[in-house]
């Protein structure tokens, strides 16, 4: 007789990555109990986080409580809690709090900069933080954005659209804008132009360090004279640092698996990212009932939310199959993950961005990108996602 005890299923991260693993979950038939871990009070619609920067309203909109998630009186639950330890068959929290599970989902992002994400727990905090960046960027005239990936490209691109009348100027380290690897060179190109297009000045082979500006302290109201290798000086009342996004896994320090005391977690971490190393079933490598999807995953070279939304319900899937296999006691016949095309939409205010897409390249950019991002940043898609 199969057993009425449901599959514990716990998810870590409720941002892209978490939430859409979620909904394939709960699509499913399976007994199963999710819980959600998430150390923020609600989630981040990070990819509108700098119109949040240039326009209030939308500020307010870009944290969405996680009250609605699952269904009233369900047996799924939400704890908010920052992870600390993973172990084989359970994880602990810095609470002291160990939550069991029969299968783990790791979902725990990645950090950028503030403005785009933020190293606060609170959404009231973070509401702070942002509403006075704003209030500064409104008093100042002479903007400086380091780095020109494409947080860069989408901050410089958000300031100079939403106030013309301001100087923004972009740094960037080497020769090229958004040099991602798989991306066409015409659409780094076209990066470039249209920042020059919007009024943009941008500066490349440029490392700049400005006194007071790093990742702790990202938004700087300062007035500073930056000075070129060319010679040339900018004078700046606001800075923004833009640089990298890190990743976070030390977590994973006291994963074993059962019974071996002397496995090295280092083998399944890479050195230089920090990502978990997975199979192409998104499971961890050693481990078949713990998964990694998104940012924290090795998974994806380039990681976006368009790449969350192909590996997150592959994981989720193979995560039923392995239930249900279980179930059956048949061996479990799991998919491989795949991810999307150099697909990337670079969104630099309402109605303007840059596009690379199959078959169109970078040609229509203003259209595309409005039609697929710019106009409202996809936030309608992120609050129906959490049921409101």
């Amino acid at each position: 007789m199969a057993s009425t005890n449901p599959v514990k299923v716990v998810i870590v991260g409720g941002s892209f990555a978490g939430i859409t693993a979620i909904k394939t979950l709960l699509s499913s038939d399976k007994n199963i109990q999710i819980t959600l871990i998430e150390r923020r009070d609600a989630r981040h619609h990070s990819l509108g986080a700098f119109r949040a920067l240039v326009n209030e309203e939308y500020g307010e909109k870009a944290w969405i409580p996680y009250t609605k998630l699952f269904p009233k009186n369900s047996k799924h639950s939400i704890v908010q809690g920052k992870l600390v330890e993973v172990h084989n068959d359970h994880i602990v929290l810095a609470s002291g709090e160990s939550v069991s599970f029969d299968y783990l989902a790791l979902c725990t992002g990645s950090s950028n900069p503030s403005p785009a994400k933020f190293n606060v727990d609170s959404s009231q905090e973070a509401k702070a933080i942002t509403n006075q960046a704003r209030a500064d960027l409104k008093k100042s005239s002479n903007i400086v954005v380091v780095g020109g990936g494409a947080c860069g490209v989408e901050l410089a691109g958000e300031i100079k659209s939403a106030f013309p009348e301001k100087n923004v100027t972009i740094l960037h380290s080497t020769s090229t804008l958004v040099d991602y690897k798989g991306y066409a060179d015409n659409f780094k190109s076209h990066a470039l132009t249209h920042l020059k297009d919007l009024g943009v000045q941008v500066v490349l082979n440029e490392n700049a360090t400005i006194e007071g500006l790093d990742r702790d302290h990202a938004i700087q109201v300062a007035p500073r004279t930056i000075r070129l290798s060319s010679g040339e000086v900018i004078e700046s009342d606001m800075q923004f640092l833009s640089v990298g996004i890190t990743v976070d896994t030390s977590y994973m320090s006291t994963l074993k698996p059962a019974g071996d005391l002397t496995f090295d977690v280092q083998t399944i971490i890479n050195k230089n990212t920090h990502t978990i190393k997975v199979e192409k079933t998104l499971q961890v490598i050693g481990f078949d009932n713990i998964f990694a999807i998104g940012d924290c995953s090795d998974f994806a070279k380039v990681p976006t939310a368009a790449a969350c939304s192909f590996s997150a319900p592959a994981a989720a899937k193979n995560i039923l199959a392995l239930i249900n296999a279980r179930e059956k006691k048949k061996p479990a016949k799991l998919a491989q993950g795949s991810l999307p095309p150099a697909i990337m939409c670079l969104a630099t205010g309402p109605t303007t961005g840059v596009v690379s897409l199959p078959l169109f390249g970078t040609r229509f950019s203003n259209f595309f990108s409005k039609l697929v991002k710019s106009k409202d940043l996809m936030i309608g898609t992120a609050t129906s996602d959490m049921n409101f």
